[in-house]
């Protein structure tokens, strides 16, 4: 089998667990009461617990995200990728096992938050090592079809992966549980496990003639500088990202409660739903490198991205379950369908080995909304619902779109750097 074809089943078989453990897990939260349970936090008080779980693991991922880069570095995309298979698996292991409000207590509650944190550390292992693989694996031809065919096949795969999440927590239901609210989802979490720790072993086949990431032997003092000296160069690609994160952590973990809580939308409902808008989003995916052929990829970023602002303001008043999952599917598609082309163009204006560094910022910007984005949702979805967060969520994205535009089309700098291929 092809490098990239083990690269793509890797993350194919990574999806799949992810998507089917984790679809349930904010409406699996209200059901075991975590949305009236409050741990106490230094510093911060009492918040809810669905809150933090929502987002602690992007704080853990932001804490640990140093020691990632230097894992990266260190070790290579391989063994720092398997690893976090590994940390996957044991945060859907904590949720699979998460006891209910009423068996709560200070220590237990906070064992789950730690065991959910895991998944933090694992995307950023993933988010940092992903991409320099796929510019390796390109050789030399463009960057843009592996990163494409990447962003869709984990939406596609992950829609598919969302109808059968759907579906199996129905049969469970049905079949043993019929009185258990809660055993479903945890059968759901617990099989994910087994599936992501499935999806080291592609990469354990993965030939590479060279070292992706070079590690010369140089001085902490040296390391440092040039970290510095590139993350200043890079730093033009971070406010799109933090922007549109702003406005994602609002509703993004929440939005299987909304069509549960705004149109009373069933398990397998919701499964085919969230299925419908990773499919639409991954075909959508695939035409991203026909728009930057036609039009330029930062182009094709800010159109794509400023066409979702309407669909999500109809989102927010939408009378029914089938326009709304419509408006979803379109937004979804729209405000996604560029993203691999924002990051293949930010790789390609740095040197390879800077690779990781450029990606572990832009991911980080996109990930710092969910910080306390989540929490700050609990507490006005109880005061006010559903449509101003997704108003402000719109808010934001406008924001974004004009800063992407401002950047990278109306003032766009000059390359610094020869394109990698």
């Amino acid at each position: 089998m092809r490098n990239d074809h083990r690269y793509l089943l890797a993350i194919g078989l990574l999806t799949t667990g992810l998507t089917v453990g984790w679809l349930f897990a904010t409406i699996a939260y209200a059901e075991l009461g975590y949305g009236t349970y409050r741990l106490r936090v230094p510093l911060f008080g009492n918040l809810p617990l669905i809150g933090l779980l929502n987002s602690v693991s992007v704080l853990a991922g932001g804490i640990s995200g140093p020691v990632a880069w230097q894992a990266v570095r260190r070790w290579g995309a391989r063994p720092t990728l398997i690893l976090g298979c590994l940390a996957h698996g044991s945060a859907l292991l904590t949720l699979a096992l998460s006891p209910h409000s009423e068996d709560l207590t200070p220590l237990t509650a906070w064992t789950v938050v730690g065991g959910i944190a895991l998944s933090g550390p694992a995307s950023v292992l993933f988010n940092l090592a992903g991409p320099p693989l796929m510019m390796q694996l390109s050789g030399t031809s463009s960057p843009d079809r592996l990163f494409a065919r990447s962003a869709a096949l984990s939406l596609i795969i992950g829609g598919i992966a969302n109808l059968v999440a759907g579906s199996l927590a129905t049969a469970w239901r049905v079949a043993l549980f019929e009185s258990d609210a809660i055993a479903p989802y945890r059968l759901n979490a617990a099989l994910s496990a087994a599936i992501v720790a499935l999806a080291g072993l592609p990469l354990v086949g993965l030939r590479l003639t060279a070292q992706p990431l070079p590690t010369p032997a140089t001085s902490i003092r040296r390391e440092i500088s040039d970290l510095w000296r590139t993350l200043i160069k890079a730093i033009i690609f971070a406010p799109g990202p933090l922007l549109i994160s702003l406005g994602a952590a609002l509703f993004i973990p929440y939005l299987g409660l909304f069509f549960r809580q705004r149109f009373t939308a069933t398990d397998a409902a919701i499964g085919l739903l969230f299925a419908l808008i990773s499919l639409a989003t991954g075909l959508a995916t695939l035409a991203g490198p026909r728009i930057a052929a036609r039009i330029g990829r930062m182009q094709g970023v800010v159109l794509t991205q400023a066409l979702a602002i309407p669909c999500l303001i109809a989102l927010a008043f939408a009378p029914v379950l089938p326009i709304a999952a419509l408006i979803a599917m379109l937004r979804s598609a729209l405000m996604n369908m560029a993203t691999p082309l924002f990051e293949a163009h930010a790789l390609s204006q740095t040197p390879p080995e800077h690779h990781p560094t450029v990606i572990g910022l832009i991911r980080a910007a996109a990930s710092v909304g969910y910080i306390a984005g989540p929490t700050i949702s609990a507490e006005l979805q109880s005061i006010a619902g559903f449509t101003p967060i997704l108003l402000i969520a719109a808010l934001c994205y406008t924001i974004a779109v004009i800063v992407n535009a401002t950047l990278f089309i109306w003032h766009a700098p000059s390359p610094q750097h020869n394109p990698t291929p």
